[in-house]
């Protein structure tokens, strides 16, 4: 395995987790907002 080539995957492997964590966070921020709707409706 040729080192450019594991440097593209661990790179990859971090947007990945990036993104996870992102959608992630917009999933609770969404949930916390529906609650809220729900309350003060």
């Amino acid at each position: 395995m040729s080192p450019v080539l594991s440097e593209i995957l661990r790179s990859g492997f971090m947007i990945n987790s990036s993104l996870r964590r992102r959608t992630h966070l917009v999933q609770s921020f969404s949930v916390v907002f529906l609650y809220w709707f729900y309350v003060f409706s």
